[in-house]
């Protein structure tokens, strides 16, 4: 069997000439540079992997599709111990220039399906681009799925000292909401 040689990804591409030649890119993605991704994480792993593609979207801004995959390592908020996250996000981006400006409200029903990005005009830092969507699919409240799967002296110390579980914490919500009353208003 002979051994695939995969052509490294560009670290800057300009999204017009990619989406003018329907490119498609695939391959791994460093994290080293991802400083804004490693400031939310424990640990991530060296290599992302990415799969793009390149076309023309709204009004012909480039658009930008695929799946980010990545494994990182956060704190969970229950326990405070280390909890194995994996990200898959899907992409779709609309890709502009920061002057460029959408006309009117035609599109509107079309910019509810993508997210835009802005760059320079000229060309895109692909890793800028792969960072921004890893960091959207960080979950808010990082959390083992299940508490079986905590730091067990730590629930054992949460059960002893009468704290809330989730459940209780939702009635509690719902007996503190200041609209209840307005339930009953109908």
């Amino acid at each position: 069997m002979s051994e695939q040689h995969q052509k490294p990804l560009p670290v800057r591409f300009d999204p017009i000439n990619f989406a003018h030649h329907g490119r498609e890119l695939e391959g791994p993605i460093a994290t080293k540079g991802m400083l804004r991704l490693r400031e939310n994480v424990v640990t991530s792993n060296d290599l992302v992997s990415a799969k793009l593609n390149f076309s023309r979207g709204l009004y012909g801004y480039p658009l930008v599709t695929g799946q980010v995959k990545a494994s990182v390592t956060m704190r969970c908020e229950r326990c405070l111990d280390e909890v194995q996250v994996d990200l898959n996000p899907d992409i779709s981006i609309l890709v502009k220039s920061e002057e460029d400006t959408l006309p009117g409200n035609e599109g509107e029903k079309d910019t509810d399906r993508h997210e835009f990005y802005g760059y320079d005009g000229k060309t895109l830092k692909l890793s800028d681009l792969i960072e921004e969507e890893l960091l959207l699919a960080l979950p808010l409240v990082p959390k083992h799925q299940d508490i079986s799967l905590c730091n067990q002296d730590v629930v054992a110390w949460l059960a002893a000292n009468d704290a809330p579980d989730e459940r209780q914490e939702a009635s509690i919500e719902r007996a503190d909401n200041p609209f209840a009353i307005l339930k009953s208003a109908d």
